[in-house]
């Protein structure tokens, strides 16, 4: 799969929100190295993935106030993209706890790793006017 390599398109201008998402591409490599791994052991990316979900979860409520204090006019369609993004993540770590297969392990990954890049760059960087200079 590959490692996912911080970047200066992936920066929105505001250490806390920056440091999470570098935080959360730490976690997802965590996860690849664990999918990469010659033998697949479920309890290990169990582990990786509550890790990364509970600090999913931090990172969006962090992120969710600052948009509110700077009051950045798209917050509602933002959540409810985070929120969609819990839902599938949920419906993915469910079907893993069921299965715990190196397939839905592997699923789980890709969409993750597809979707906070991609929210990252199409959407998170739209906050970059409003939250430069914010040190929340």
């Amino acid at each position: 799969m590959g490692a996912i390599i911080w970047r200066r398109q992936l920066s929105v201008g505001q250490p806390s929100i920056d440091d999470d998402h570098k935080h959360l591409i730490e976690y997802l490599n965590e996860l690849d190295a664990a999918l990469s791994a010659p033998r697949f052991q479920p309890a290990r990316v169990a582990r990786i993935l509550i890790k990364l979900l509970e600090y999913t979860r931090e990172h969006f409520a962090r992120e969710e106030r600052i948009m509110q204090m700077v009051h950045y006019p798209k917050f509602e369609e933002h959540v409810a993209m985070h929120r969609a993004a819990e839902q599938k993540v949920g419906e993915l770590s469910a079907r893993f706890s069921n299965e715990p297969t190196q397939e839905n392990a592997e699923r789980l990954y890709k969409f993750t790793a597809d979707w906070l890049v991609r929210h990252i760059i199409l959407m998170d960087t739209q906050l970059t006017p409003y939250v430069r200079g914010i040190w929340a």
